[in-house]
């Protein structure tokens, strides 16, 4: 059995847990100004203005033309009250709360930067009101005209917008107040006055429109017992309430509704109206029937009750509900919830237990799967937040949790148990994060656990911003693996202030088998017994401006990633060791960093230190000229790989690549690198005359001996725009409502001489990632085919002819030589309208792009063929869901590389996708490559996946894939097998993962959608 993606059905348990109490139905607009920054002033402008103290606030009315700006926030209206709290130390930052209004129609506008755009586009809204609150540290810039002000007392009467913005100035008590009002039966009943300090109120009512039959007595001992029946209705305002300024008074409330109720209290009540009591006053209720109880965003059904209001605690008996998910990771969960427990305690205001808890989202009397547990404890900390655009109050939640005696059940049958579990839901996972099963010839049989660490070991105030993971994997023909992983995101970090984010991986085996590499590497003996991997990255953004990064890549031997961590071998950023930091200002950057080589089993650079400077883009003579600049200083010690210890490896890898000679280089360099554009307009068409120069010395070549380099780059650029538009364009066929066609042809003539050529340096900046590098040793040696060893297909070679000397930013410093090209382009777009009336928009129809490079000197420069490095992308979108493409390359010289791939892309988002194409490839290497594959949901039940690879060469089938998914109502199984005929590997697996997750696995694999069972009701 393979769980998954376990880790996302452990956090929607967690979350089932906590909402056996607590439902949270209040989210967050959509839609509002993004937070300013702290060091943001906010600025104040008004044509007149009136000022008084109000306790620890300094109140202004404002008056005519009111403005108010922080950041990209700006603000206009008519009038407006602002509440200003100064900070009283330094440090400590200035608070403005702003109301303003416009009540004759014009409306306040607000300009605002949209906090759900990630490329934070501006907004604009227009009300009769608006309401905000900030902060800064810098000033408050008052523009306010000096004798307009009229100082008010106090004891004076104030203006009416006053009284309103008070109102906004805490509106989660109107909030609470139609909360509890709100029922689809009773009538709303009669305002709630003003609730003093130390005391608070009681509306007593029906249920619905028929009064409840109600008896009431006097106790011995000065109490008085209330008893009602035929369904009644009490609404309590004045509870005490955390992290709510005492200024505000006590806003807690609760809203209870049932069938029939007993109270205990001293005093009276009024039936049918309010009646007011101290805080101290005993009150306690018992309820029966039907049960409804709100308090916060707070939702609680029952069959039977007990809830004591003075010291806010209670029992629930019997509580069963359908209810929706928090939101979680900014994910809002579609389906809904079942609950169930057989009794629940209110110990407090923020703590809870729950006994005989089951937790499901199925619908059946039986669910398929469930969550049991003994006892849970809830630790819910609420804390108030306002919408910043329109001041209604929301509530956020910390949920912390522990619970005693938990078992995973299967069809009734317990699958897991845990005795105890402590988190802090924000992460609600349940001990395991991911369980895969599987068998194949490599590994053999493979079960692999991922485990949360804080959960496990009950650390149930974890550090915010962290997740602590460990793993436990059996592979049997391999041994028993262990690892552990830990990832923070962070405000500050060991210290230093400034968000931080990063993670630290390790995971290491005791390996008694063999790597199979692929073929001709089937059986390799490791180099190591003990094998492993330890990786790190840090990067902070600190506040004195500067950027921090840190990596640490340690391997145990040359083979380990390539076969225990295939993708990230091939995908992956290479691991190093070194710490960089970097500043940012306008379009200059400054780096200065350093590295190690700890794996010496690759080539690598050591930079001890080295230092970059970049200054891009800089206009000169009033945008006549425009200057950029890249100049670096460092010591640099090139580690050549050290030969395999394997005789196997050792017989397949080249002795050393061409820029690597004897035991490697060391010392200092020194470049400066500039360029001088100027660009022109010459009607249409854009020139741009440039001039690139740079002057370069190192410490030690390729022969030991120090060189010097002078270069020099100069051409001229040029593009020029076209377009033609055709509206009454109709096709149905093709799906064309009008057309436009535009394009760009571009042009670039470059002559480059060096004094020093690039075949005299090692590769202190590499060009290939490591994966590549030692392909390419195993490509040069004759052991295995295909051998090339033909320097025209040197990776140097192909970066020299395609133009990367002519980058100020080139990424490697010594591929510099001489060269003469010009290269020629077009970017040609057809574009129709789509959508539906009202809704048209601009897409692209198709598009074509290609390049052509001449080089005059052919015989220097590309081999004895005038033109090469030729290449086009087409894409042809005939519909939203159906895609023809093609792309190609070609050199034109003998053997020259070329290669087209052609294919058809269909997506149906709820149905599934498919893709069927052809890739050849002539050259050095000959391959004519049948690439397919399809994902399709054959229906509502069931889910088929499949795709294959088979080269029409002697090297036949490359591999398959096929599974199956069975869609239950509460579980997805897949079987499934994979042949990989490289390493003569066949594998199978069988994955079983709880349809409750948020994020599917099943949906990341396929891209089909498969909402959560009772998403859309009973299935």
């Amino acid at each position: 059995m393979c769980c998954r993606r376990f880790s996302r059905f452990a956090r929607s348990v967690g979350c089932c847990a906590l909402v056996l109490l607590l439902s949270s139905v209040s989210f967050a607009s959509d839609i509002g100004p993004a937070p300013a920054e702290l060091s943001e002033p906010i600025t104040v402008a008004a044509d007149a203005y009136s000022r008084w103290q109000q306790g620890v606030y300094e109140v202004f009315h404002l008056r005519g033309n009111c403005y108010l700006n922080q950041g990209l926030t700006y603000a206009r209206g008519p009038e407006a009250v602002l509440w200003v709290e100064r900070g009283q130390s330094p440090g400590q930052p200035t608070k403005v709360i702003a109301y303003l209004e416009d009540r004759n129609g014009r409306g306040v506008m607000v300009d605002y930067r949209d906090a759900s755009s990630k490329a934070g586009s501006l907004g604009r809204e227009q009300a009769s009101t608006w309401f905000q609150r900030l902060s800064t540290s810098m000033p408050l810039r008052l523009k306010l005209p000096e004798g307009a002000a009229q100082q008010v007392s106090p004891s004076a009467s104030l203006p009416e917008i006053y009284q309103r913005g008070l109102a906004k100035f805490h509106p989660q008590r109107q909030r609470d107040l139609m909360l509890a009002q709100f029922t689809e039966f009773a009538p709303v009943p009669a305002g709630v006055s003003q609730t003093s300090l130390g005391m608070r109120s009681i509306q007593f009512g029906g249920r619905s429109d028929v009064f409840p039959d109600v008896k009431s007595q006097q106790l011995p001992n000065g109490q008085r017992v209330t008893t009602a029946t035929g369904g009644f209705r009490v609404v309590i305002e004045g509870l005490p309430a955390g992290n709510v300024p005492a200024a505000l008074g006590p806003i807690g409330m609760i809203d209870i509704s049932t069938d029939r109720a007993v109270i205990w209290t001293e005093g009276g009540l009024v039936l049918g109206g309010q009646s007011v009591q101290s805080q101290d006053t005993p009150l306690e209720i018992y309820m029966e029937g039907n049960i409804e109880f709100r308090q916060g965003d707070r939702l609680i059904t029952a069959d039977r009750m007990f809830y004591d209001v003075r010291r806010q605690v209670g029992v629930i008996l019997n509580a069963e509900m359908l209810t929706p998910l928090p939101k979680t990771e900014n994910f809002e969960y579609q389906g809904l919830v079942r609950l169930r427990a057989a009794a629940i305690r209110q110990l407090d205001a923020s703590h809870f237990t729950a006994i005989g808890a089951q937790v499901t989202t199925s619908r059946l009397e039986e669910p398929t799967y469930s969550f049991g547990s003994n006892q849970i404890t809830f630790e819910d900390l609420q804390s108030q937040v306002f919408n910043p655009l329109t001041g209604e109050s929301e509530i956020n939640h910390r949920y912390l949790t522990e619970s005693q005696g938990n078992t995973v059940y299967v069809r009734g049958i317990p699958v897991f148990y845990w005795p105890r579990m402590a988190t802090d839901l924000s992460k609600p996972s349940f001990f395991i994060d991911n369980v895969r099963v599987g068998s194949d010839s490599i590994f053999g049989t493979q079960v692999l656990a991922d485990f949360d660490a804080y959960q496990l070991f009950g650390i149930r105030n974890a550090p915010e911003g962290t997740d602590w993971g460990l793993s436990l994997d059996y592979l049997s023909d391999r041994g028993v693996g262990h690892g552990t992983d830990f990832q923070y995101d962070r405000q500050s970090f060991l210290g230093l202030e400034g968000p931080a984010q990063g993670q630290l991986n390790f995971w290491g085996i005791a390996d008694d088998g063999l790597d199979n590499l692929g073929l001709g590497r089937r059986t390799i003996v490791p180099e190591e017994d003990y094998r492993f991997r330890l990786f790190g990255r840090h990067r902070q953004q600190l506040q004195n401006g500067w950027e921090l990064t840190s990596e640490a890549g340690w391997i145990s031997d040359r083979t380990f990633l390539e076969q225990y961590y295939e993708r990230e071998w091939d995908e992956f950023k290479d691991p190093r060791n070194g710490l960089r930091l970097r500043r940012l200002a306008d379009n200059r950057a400054l780096s200065i960093e350093a590295n190690v080589q700890q794996n010496d089993f690759f080539t690598e650079t050591q930079w001890l230190p080295r230092v970059d400077h970049y200054w891009l883009g800089e206009s000169l003579l009033g945008d006549r000229l425009t200057w950029f600049e890249h100049s670096q200083a460092g010591y640099a010690n090139l580690n050549n790989a050290d030969a395999p210890t394997n005789a196997t490896l050792a017989a397949q890898v080249d002795a050393g690549l061409p820029w690597e000679v004897g035991a490697g280089q060391e010392g200092e360099r020194l470049v400066t690198r500039q360029e001088i554009d100027m660009p022109l307009a010459i009607g249409p068409v854009k020139v741009v005359p440039f001039a690139l120069g740079e002057l370069a010395h190192w410490g030690e070549a390729l022969d030991g001996s120090a060189l010097q380099r002078a270069y020099v780059n100069a051409g001229v650029r040029a593009s020029v725009p076209f377009w033609a538009v055709f509206p009454d364009f109709r096709d149905p066929l093709f799906n064309l409502h009008g057309l436009a066609h535009k394009v760009v042809f571009d042009a670039e003539f470059t002559y480059a001489d060096a004094n020093r050529n690039f075949s005299e340096l090692p590769l202190y900046d590499p060009l290939d990632d490591m994966s590549i590098t030692e392909f390419r040793r195993r490509v040069f040696d004759p052991t295995l085919p295909t051998t090339i060893t033909d320097p025209k297909f040197s990776p140097v070679t192909y970066a020299l002819r395609s133009g990367l000397q002519g980058w100020v930013t080139s990424p490697s410093t010594e591929v510099v030589d001489d060269l003469m090209t010009l290269r020629t382009g077009m970017r040609h777009r057809w574009q129709t309208k789509r959508g539906g009336p009202g809704r048209e928009h601009v897409v692209d129809w198709l598009t074509v792009d290609s390049n052509l490079t001449y080089f005059p000197d052919q015989n220097r420069d590309n081999f004895g063929q005038e033109f090469g490095l030729f290449d086009y992308d087409v894409r042809w979108h005939l519909g939203d869901r159906f895609t023809i493409v093609s792309d190609g390359a070609a050199d034109f010289f003998g053997n020259g590389l070329r290669m087209v791939s052609g294919g058809v892309l269909l997506n149906r988002p709820t149905r599934g996708n498919a893709y069927l194409g052809v890739r050849s490839i002539s050259g050095p290497i000959d391959s004519n490559v049948l690439l397919a594959s399809y994902n399709y949901r054959l229906s509502p039940k069931w889910i088929s996946s499949a795709g294959l690879a088979y080269d029409f060469s002697a090297t036949g089938s490359i591999g398959q894939t096929f599974s199956m998914t069975r869609i239950g109502e509460s579980l997805l199984v897949s079987m499934g097998f994979n042949v990989d005929n490289a390493k003569n590997n066949v594998g199978v697996k069988f994955m079983v993962e709880p349809r409750f997750l948020p994020k599917l696995g099943l949906t990341s694999r396929t891209g089909i959608e498969v909402p959560p069972a009772g998403a859309f009701g009973l299935e």
